[in-house]
């Protein structure tokens, strides 16, 4: 018996009708034909149950057609669609975030160096650079400065004046005090708001839309003092890691940056995921999948800003290789996905790339 994929989108696109599976993004030419046939199996079917509802063709050509989407993945076996995350069912219904987030996942990096400089020349030859800021050239106009009698810099402009992103690091190991005061100040419940009828929510240290949280931090270690080299989840409830495997997977953390080699010179690497079912509980609107990376930003700021304060060299990064990640930390792409990295390190004594 087969079913109708449940992830799939059908759509037009320059005058060609296509159907796309959202779980592996591949889009293929269809028809009117084809898209009556797949609505056949909303319930499951075989073939010449399939047949015996298409009258209006050959029972054989309607079996032929029905193999050919069953190999296509466009239809599978009813068994296994029970056992299956759909994104667009799991995300209720949320089609628009479904498709961005499919779009989006394991794009392809370059790594060398060499390929790299060729891509900035292609890129600087390619035509005028945007205006690095806007101005309007008319009204009033006022500087902005300060005046003599202004208290000095406290200890946050410090701090936001001297983060930098760091690529280059010493072999130091990083102090598993200062590597805890980042982890549980990032991403640790400083306490409770009483949010009425739904209940009590937990408050962090950036903010999160509804107060829902949605993100959870894994943390790849390799050169923190007194914490052995694993994978570990940060248990925000209990206020403790967890470890999940031991073991030095720095070059896993390599892997899973699109082969940034700096990555694996740094101490450690915080991978962000997002329970997305956490904000759509609340949130069941198509812009709901924005905010989680709102969040994401948030948050890597706040990471970024202990760091500095703790005199480590930040850094965090989009290019991510979701697949690599999920089969790494045992999740599904679907209930719970990868979002961002940010890691740390002690800086080296001399600082040739900060941005």
């Amino acid at each position: 018996m087969l079913v109708r994929n449940p992830d799939l989108l059908v759509y037009w696109q320059a005058g060609k009708l296509l159907v796309k599976d959202l779980e592996s993004g591949r889009a293929m030419l269809s028809s009117p034909e084809v898209v009556g046939l797949l609505d056949l199996f909303d319930r499951p079917r075989d073939a010449r149950e399939a047949a015996a509802g298409y009258s209006e063709y050959e029972p054989r050509s309607v079996e032929r057609g029905v193999a050919r989407l069953t190999k296509l993945g466009l239809l599978v076996p009813a068994e296994g669609a029970q056992r299956k995350f759909s994104r667009i069912a799991t995300w209720k219904e949320n089609v628009a975030s479904a498709h961005y987030h499919i779009a989006s996942r394991d794009i392809p990096y370059l790594r060398s160096r060499r390929a790299i400089e060729r891509d900035w020349l292609t890129l600087a030859a390619s035509g005028r650079r945007p205006h690095r800021f806007k101005r309007y050239p008319a009204g009033w106009r006022k500087k902005l400065s300060r005046s003599a009698d202004s208290p000095a810099p406290g200890k946050l402009e410090e701090v936001l004046e001297a983060r930098r992103t760091v690529r280059r690091f010493s072999r130091k190991p990083v102090r598993f005090e200062d590597f805890s005061r980042i982890v549980k100040g990032t991403w640790g419940r400083t306490g409770w708001l009483d949010a009425g009828a739904i209940g009590r929510m937990p408050t962090k240290t950036s903010p999160s839309a509804g107060a829902l949280h949605p993100i959870e931090c894994y943390v790849l270690a390799w050169n923190v003092r007194d914490l052995p080299a694993g994978l570990y989840h940060f248990d925000v409830g209990s206020d403790d890691l967890r470890q999940l495997r031991r073991g030095d997977f720095r070059a896993e953390a390599v892997r899973c940056a699109s082969g940034q080699s700096f990555v694996g010179r740094g101490a450690f690497l915080c991978v962000m995921t997002a329970m997305f079912e956490r904000t759509l509980w609340k949130y069941e609107v198509e812009s709901a999948y924005r905010v989680i990376w709102l969040d994401a930003g948030h948050l890597a700021q706040t990471f970024c800003l202990l760091s500095t304060a703790l005199s480590l060299g930040p850094f965090t990064t989009a290019a991510i290789q979701d697949s690599v990640l999920e089969r790494l930390i045992g999740i599904d792409g679907v209930r719970e996905f990868p979002l961002y990295l940010c890691g740390a390190g002690v800086p080296a004594t001399a600082q040739l790339s900060r941005t």
